[in-house]
């Protein structure tokens, strides 16, 4: 069996901001997504592709909020996850839409595909992305990694520093994490993070606990 390799192009990567918390869905090329947000205004940068499945990096509510509108209209659609982020799927306050105003949990557990650190997932043309694990702002947070590219959700918001102090997060694990990201950056990766990088936005809407603020170059709070 031949083993998958990573991307070894430069990956077509399309962003869409979101409605909530301006957390950001990317479209990368044959179908795949990054984080699932606002459903309708995404399907223009699909081209036609439809969507095959979804990278999650993390399960928070703003995250994964569009999954049940996104798998009913694309049947054959899997989200890959680590096994915490499955958890926050199914249980509202885990993913903390609980505390808002429409809880969320999600509707198909069969089409969950849950990965491990160092996992690959097959994009289709020989082509994978590797599921890094990058715990801190939740225990199961994904980075996904191309070879020139990392998707990192909350882990790493450059200019904005990980929150750690919403329910589960880990000061020491996310420095860790953050750390970790940081080496894989050094090596050529450009760094899609889950939130467009503007703090003040961030700081306008996030009313969980403490909010982000401004940091060098991903710091922790």
């Amino acid at each position: 069996m031949t083993a998958l390799n990573l991307l070894e192009q430069t990956i077509k990567v399309k962003k869409y901001r979101n409605s909530l918390f301006s957390s950001c869905t990317w479209v990368l090329d044959g179908g795949w997504l990054v984080d699932c947000g606002d459903v309708e205004p995404l399907l223009p940068l699909l081209d036609g592709q439809g969507v095959r499945g979804v990278l999650l990096t993390h399960g928070h509510f703003d995250h994964i909020y569009g999954l049940n509108d996104l798998l009913e209209r694309f049947p054959e659609a899997r989200v890959y996850c680590s096994a915490w982020a499955r958890e926050q799927l199914l249980n509202a306050k885990l993913n903390i839409s609980f505390y808002h105003e429409t809880p969320f949990v999600f509707d198909y557990p069969e089409r969950i595909v849950v990965v491990e650190d160092g996992a690959q997932v097959d994009l289709g043309d020989g082509n994978a992305v590797t599921a890094v694990a990058t715990p801190g702002h939740t225990p199961g947070c994904i980075t996904w990694m191309t070879d020139d590219a990392l998707f990192t959700g909350d882990a790493c918001i450059p200019g904005v520093r990980v929150v750690t102090n919403l329910p589960h997060g880990d000061k020491q694990l996310a420095m860790r994490s953050l750390e970790h990201i940081r080496s894989l950056a050094a090596e050529g990766r450009t760094i899609y993070p889950g939130h467009d990088v503007d703090p003040s936005v961030l700081t306008t809407n996030i009313s969980l606990s403490s909010h982000p603020n401004r940091a060098p170059h991903g710091e922790i709070l």
